[in-house]
């Protein structure tokens, strides 16, 4: 057992050979799980919908809405959503109308589009919708691409 005594600020004292780096280091993740931050979700029926979180359920799930794309308020896994760095200001458990005014207010939709998120979800639907010549036509361009490279690579290997 640890007597109280040696148990300092920043964790177990170093005569044990533990120390808590946490509080000296940056901190591990950047986006918090917080009211009002903006999510896109990931998995599920609503696929593809950006939504903001309105309260916290539990560990591990919250409570969305998202009246800027047609998503009504409902609780949804916290591992079904993407996490972004946007962030409205609103007050928790606050109505449908106060978080649409709020969304609307800071032009939350267009900024959503310009994050590197929502372009590669749109990547991802474009390539999703490509058909059986496309693919192939693709297919084709990437592997006289890398060939470019590789040789370009090895005329460098050579030269020096």
């Amino acid at each position: 057992a640890i007597s109280l005594a040696r148990i300092g600020s920043s964790g177990i004292n170093a005569e044990y050979g533990y120390t808590n780096n946490l509080s000296r280091s940056k901190m591990l993740y950047q986006r918090q799980i917080e009211v009002g931050r903006l999510c896109y979700i990931r998995l599920g029926d609503n696929a593809g919908k950006t939504c903001v979180i309105v309260d916290l359920v539990d560990q591990k799930r919250l409570l969305v809405d998202g009246p800027h794309c047609g998503l009504a308020r409902q609780v949804i896994r916290l591992k079904n959503l993407a996490i972004t760095d946007l962030k409205v200001k609103i007050a928790r458990g606050c109505k449908t109308n106060v978080v649409r005014a709020a969304v609307t207010k800071e032009d939350i939709a267009n900024k959503f589009l310009q994050t590197s998120l929502s372009k590669k979800a749109e990547s991802k639907k474009a390539k999703a919708a490509l058909g059986d010549f496309d693919r192939f036509k693709l297919r084709v361009a990437k592997t006289a691409h890398n060939r470019k490279i590789r040789s370009a690579v090895r005329k460098l290997k050579k030269s020096s």
